[in-house]
């Protein structure tokens, strides 16, 4: 197993904030790690874990010693006990319309679990131990934004923080509860500017760790084995950038936008987001198409809106337009020839983020989610497109039982041809109109000439990327919880099922490939391995003691 391209400072994601211990010889870096939404035409959040996290480091190391994920909203401010191996961890926003919810937590290094204070927390925006280290004073807040003592400014509530106190003895027995919290609206904390700093928390660890290179990388969008030896990738840093697998960079591609989706068609092309200015539609993204020349990356499309594409080997190429933020403009899907650039535009039918993206690129066809009628996105239907634009439709994604549970939600899936024929496999999640319920997902293997499955396996979390290893007779399945599983594509038999880690602490696979029996995956927090399946499942931990197995991706 090899993990390449590897940033400066490991096991964090996008870093918010910077916290030193009293003796500056521990940082605490707060970091966020993206949703899946990648391109804006595609959303899955089920199962979701590692949102945020606290990892702890030392001077003399690049990895954390120890990290915190247990953390459901964005940190603004960490502080540490001066009694011992404690900290506390304020969280918290304003979740847009009415709410302000939070988090205060004390976390134990030495311990995998934090303790919770409170039932439930406005946020919280400041936090510090007292000099014993017995209590906490935290700065939150109010519970919303019509909270708190009458007055006339219409912006009391963003303005006004309230204080609070907590003990913090007892914390660490098991019989410990939260509890709950009864703010005063009376405690009004000091109106205090923070103080200033004009260095990004990037440079504040730069001048920590006495270093004047820093390497810096988003999460992985989008990976592609080119030759036994080369690879792409796609990341929030760049529009592509080729690697050899023994870690030298060959080539890297930058510019307006980033890179979001890899397709090989009658060459290899990128598909490039960029944020827009329209006026009406702010935050829209729309879509670039790029080919790779030998000169390097050469515009060859450009298109209004919010896509995802895939592509045949042969060239044809199939672009589904998400139809939120078209600001009043009438959507058109594209159905292109990359080699010819004959091109039509068409309406195949309602498309949004949740219900329609699945991600099946490679194949000898062009695969879509149409919905009964097209306009809809219940009762859908895996569908192929036809050079000529005209839709065949397959078989329903689930057996409709008038349950909300019949309703198929963010997909994803791959193609397959083996002993058993061609067919696909495909993942999805039940839907639920509840938000309590635990999550049920599915990933089923089907023909594409009958209704019938050939196995199906029940998951714990939306996909976030399926690929087939022909050559190990495999389905490898990543999932938004941490997971990977490595299934017979022929019987459904798991021959992995495990939770990844890189350098001992929980990661995510974003997006995969194959070659061979070798697997090419990106992580969330922007970095690659290289990983044979026979190691995975030779590597995974079989210990009573972690539930479920674990497996190294380094």
């Amino acid at each position: 197993m090899t993990t390449l391209m590897e940033p400066t400072l490991r096991g964090s994601g996008t870093i918010t904030g910077v916290f030193f211990n009293s003796e500056q010889d521990v940082a605490a870096v707060a970091s966020a790690f993206p949703l899946l939404a990648n391109p804006r035409a595609r959303a899955a959040y089920g199962g979701r874990t590692l949102r945020y996290r606290v990892a702890l480091y030392r001077r003399d190391a690049w990895v954390p010693f120890a990290v915190f994920d247990d953390l459901r909203f964005p940190v603004n401010d960490v502080a540490f006990s001066p009694a011992g191996t404690s900290l506390a961890i304020g969280a918290g926003s304003y979740d847009g319309g009415f709410l302000f919810e939070g988090d205060l937590v004390v976390w134990d290094w030495q311990k995998p679990q934090g303790t919770r204070l409170f039932n439930n927390v406005p946020e919280v925006v400041r936090c510090r131990y007292n000099a014993s280290g017995d209590q906490i004073e935290a700065w939150v807040r109010p519970w919303d934004e019509e909270w708190g003592l009458p007055t006339d400014d219409p912006d009391a509530a963003f303005d006004t923080l309230y204080v609070l106190r907590a003990n913090t003895s007892g914390t660490s027995s098991a019989a410990f509860r939260p509890a709950d919290l009864e703010l005063d609206p009376t405690h009004i904390a000091p109106h205090e500017a923070p103080p200033a700093d004009l260095h990004t928390p990037e440079a504040r660890l730069k001048d920590w760790f006495g270093i004047h290179h820093w390497t810096g990388r988003g999460a992985i969008k989008d990976v592609a084995w080119l030759d036994n030896d080369r690879f792409a990738i796609a990341h929030e840093g760049c529009r592509l950038e080729i690697y050899h697998r023994n870690g030298e960079r060959i080539a890297a591609y930058g510019g307006p936008g980033h890179g979001a989706e890899i397709l090989r068609g009658a060459g290899l092309h990128v598909h490039v987001v960029e944020t827009t200015d329209h006026p009406a539609a702010y935050g829209r993204q729309d879509s670039r198409l790029y080919t790779l020349t030998d000169d390097g990356l050469r515009l060859t499309r450009a298109y209004e809106g919010e896509f995802t594409f895939s592509a045949t080997p042969q060239g044809a190429l199939l672009g589904r337009q998400n139809r939120f933020h078209l600001a009043g403009t009438p959507a058109r899907d594209v159905l292109l020839h990359l080699a010819s650039g004959e091109e039509r535009r068409l309406d195949l039918g309602h498309f949004d983020c949740f219900n329609h993206y699945i991600g099946i690129r490679g194949a000898p066809w062009l695969f879509l989610l149409q919905g009964t009628p097209a306009s809809s996105h219940e009762h859908k239907f895996l569908c192929i497109v036809q050079p000529d634009g005209t839709v065949r439709r397959l078989w329903p994604l689930l057996k409709a039982d008038r349950t909300p549970a019949s309703h198929a939600m963010e997909l994803c899936g791959c193609y397959v041809d083996d002993a058993l024929g061609a067919g696909v496999i495909i993942c999805g999640k039940h839907y639920s109109p509840t938000v309590d319920n635990a999550y049920t997902g599915f990933l089923y293997r089907k023909p594409l000439d009958r209704d019938r499955e050939a196995w199906r396996l029940p998951t714990r979390a939306s996909a976030s990327a399926i690929v087939a290893l022909p050559e190990a007779g495999l389905i490898a399945a990543a999932f938004l919880d941490g997971g990977l599983q490595l299934i017979d594509a022929q019987t459904g038999a798991l021959r992995l099922d495990a939770k990844v880690r890189l350098d001992g602490f929980p990661t995510l696979i974003l997006a995969m490939d194959a070659a061979g029996g070798t697997l090419l995956a990106g992580t969330v927090d922007g970095r690659i391995a290289v990983v044979e399946a026979s190691a995975l499942c030779a590597g995974a931990t079989d210990d009573a003691r972690t539930t479920p197995r674990m497996v190294d991706l380094d």
